[in-house]
């Protein structure tokens, strides 16, 4: 081991004499990098910070492990450290599977036994024994994508299979299998779904833009399978996308997400390496369809087999970074895109030295050394194999602005905190950015700063609040670069309890009273006001005999006809919520005799129908609709109030109809009296 180790820098260092500038040029400024080798030779490479340092790694396979460089945070790697699994291992994915907030490995295994080995990471870059899991599909699994799929908050996994010849003879897959992740690193119950035929690489998106996960599948034949989620980790797949008329034994060979022409709805690029030497976009209409595919043909057959999606020369639109199987001009080709959906002129990159025979196999892009630029991965093999790391030197990377600030939530009862998150328009440089915030409210207390670190684009920030007797908008403001960006953050009072039921005190349930009656009740916390209710009727139907607010537990009624009402109350508090009613209790009022001689006044009101009038019996009241006329009665009268033209009227008051219509309405006038008659 120790010998092949010496092999192995003396080909780092061939290597790196190698590169070459490019080979080509275009219109838009052409990307440039600066490469450093490592002697790794995979079946697969991605990147992600196994270690938690903020620093993408990157991890391979070996013949029968997973090969792991950590990053430098220069767009440089440490030397590689191995970590075995069962046995020959075919793809590899990158998650927390067991939700303990460290970055584990998934590797998929060639074996008719076991279909994976999992290596939980112990947050430093290095992983813990292998886990294995078993085949339960019966084939091999070249592809693996880990993602969410049924929003629980678990890494879920989907296998890609291709075939299986474990036993002669061969059997070419026509399924994908999908494992519901537990949260805990086991998974529940692998569920095989057929979907016609083999799969070389796996999307994973949201294509119809319903916050749910789908699939897309590089497959053979030219072409992709779409899977829309339904939310639960299953799937309904739609029609297959052809991309090619001359499909036969013309295999898709990777697949990658993109927004290409920048309408914020997902696309999708497919390398069609096998005997096609094509790369197709399909520009998505976001609603789960696609537009058809336009291809663009490699010249010399040159064999882009995968890709790598990534703004490489900062002008805001992605590019296309494609591994070049045959290698003799270059071992990658970048094309820059137009922002529209199509790309401009190819350019060459890391040709090799005459007679290499060597390609590129996989690439990934990520930020290796944070400066907010995308550097490339790739991975070649051939008669030599190893990992080549290109960190983008291209121009100055662009100038970050602040883009907005947000308080979430941004209504908050006084008292408790929201989170202010600003968002700038480019990754913070070096050293971070320093995002001044303010407020203009004694309720609202907002740090005076915020950091976005370095490589990131957004920072966020506790508000704390105090309590407020009012709403209060407080507007926080948050500085950048000479721009200003604010948000309105809302803070409320308490909610106020509602009123619990009074307690009706006097009079006495079914008593009689002389009036004035006072009407008693118990004092309710929280109750700023009362409102009570007095009728002739006990299902309360309006119009009612009296309806009320008052400040105090205590109502007196002066005046009511002589005989059966009944009342009830409740609290409302200061915000106008009304509380439950009372209990409900009944009196009578005596009718006693006035005092022989005296008079009272009788005020009628004409309401409803227009061109009657209401008249009274003795003589005194004659009230057109529309009007209120009063007359003076010796107490102790009977007086009849009756309609014109006999129409019916609905009668409230000292005279009441209950809510009936009648012609006349008599009654006894005891004492200063009013009466409503609502003409039908």
């Amino acid at each position: 081991m120790r010998q092949l180790s010496n092999l192995q820098c003396v080909a780092v260092l061939t290597l790196a004499a190698a590169l070459s500038l490019p080979v080509a040029s275009a219109f838009a400024q052409t990307p440039t990098f600066v490469r450093s080798d490592y002697p790794l030779a995979t079946n697969d490479l991605i990147a992600a910070d196994l270690n938690g340092d903020g620093r993408p790694d990157l991890a391979g396979l070996s013949a029968a492990g997973a090969a792991v460089l950590l990053g430098n945070g220069d767009g440089t790697f440490q030397p590689i450290a191995t970590y075995p699994v069962f046995s020959w291992s075919q793809a590899l994915a990158a998650g927390d599977f067991n939700n303990d907030g460290r970055v584990d490995l998934m590797v998929t295994i060639n074996d008719v036994n076991v279909g994976l080995s999992l290596l939980t990471g112990r947050g430093d870059g290095t992983f813990n024994p292998a886990v294995h899991f078993p085949n339960t599909a019966g084939f091999d699994a070249p592809a693996i994508a880990a993602d969410d799929l049924d929003n629980d908050g678990k890494l879920d996994i989907v296998l890609g299979h291709s075939i299986a010849c474990y036993t002669a003879p061969c059997v070419v897959a026509r399924s994908i299998t999908v494992m519901r992740g537990n949260g805990d690193g086991t998974f529940q119950p692998a569920r095989q779904i057929t979907v016609g035929s083999s799969t070389a690489q796996i999307a994973i998106g949201d294509f119809n833009r319903d916050g749910i996960k789908d699939l897309g599948l590089a497959s053979s034949a030219a072409r992709v399978l779409l899977l829309l989620g339904v939310g639960d980790a299953t799937f309904v797949q739609q029609p297959t996308i052809t991309l090619l008329a001359d499909s036969g034994f013309v295999d898709a060979t990777d697949i990658d997400i993109a927004d290409f022409n920048g309408d914020t709805m997902q696309d999708l690029v497919v390398a069609i390496a096998l005997n096609g030497s094509r790369t197709a976009i399909l520009i998505g209409n976001g609603d789960g369809t696609f537009r058809a595919p336009t291809i663009i043909t490699e010249p010399q057959i040159r064999i882009p087999q995968y890709q790598a999606v990534g703004d490489y020369n900062g002008d805001g639109f992605q590019d296309l970074a494609m591994s070049l199987g045959f290698g003799s001009n270059g071992l990658m080709e970048i094309r820059n895109g137009n922002g529209d959906g199509t790309f401009g002129s190819l350019v060459l990159y890391l040709q090799p030295p005459p007679l290499s025979s060597i390609g590129g196999i996989h690439i990934v892009s990520s930020d290796f050394n944070n400066d907010g630029k995308p550097d490339i991965a790739l991975n070649y093999g051939g008669a030599s194999a190893g990992v080549v790391a290109l960190r983008n030197t291209t121009g100055v990377a662009p100038s970050a602005t602040l883009s907005s600030v947000t308080v979430s939530p941004s209504t908050v009862v006084g008292g408790t905190s929201s989170t202010a998150r600003v968002t700038l328009s480019a990754p913070a440089p070096s050293g971070g950015a320093v995002v001044t915030l303010s407020d203009n409210s004694s309720s609202v207390t907002t740090p005076a700063s915020v950091v976005v670190p370095a490589g990131s684009t957004s920072g966020t920030a506790a508000i704390t609040t105090s309590a407020v007797t009012a709403t209060t908008s407080a507007t926080v403001s948050a500085v950048f670069a000479g721009v200003t960006r604010t948000a309105t953050l809302t803070v409320t009072a308490p909610a106020l309890p509602t009123p619990s039921a009074p307690s009706l005190v006097s009079p006495a349930n079914g008593a009689t009273v002389t009036l004035p009656v006072t009407l008693d009740w118990s004092d309710v916390s929280g109750a700023a006001s009362y409102q009570i209710q007095i009728d002739d009727s006990s299902s309360f139907t309006a119009p009612r005999v009296v309806e009320q607010t008052v400040t105090s537990s205590q109502f007196t009624v002066a005046s009511l006809a002589a005989r059966q009402h009944w009342w009830r109350v409740r609290g409302v508090n200061s915000a106008g919520t009304a509380g439950a009613w009372s209990s409900t209790r009944s009196f009578t009022p005596q009718s006693t005799p006035p005092p022989g001689g005296e008079t009272a006044t009788l005020t009628v009101t004409a309401t409803g129908r227009n061109g009657e009038r209401i008249t009274s019996s003795p003589a005194g009241i004659n009230v057109a609709v529309g009007s209120t006329g009063s007359a003076s009665f010796t107490t102790g009268t009977s007086i009849t109030l009756t309609v014109s033209n006999g129409r019916e009227a609905i009668w409230s008051g000292a005279c009441s109809s209950s809510g009936s219509k009648r012609k006349t309405c008599t009654f006894t006038i005891t004492a200063v009296a009013s009466v409503t008659g609502n003409v039908q």
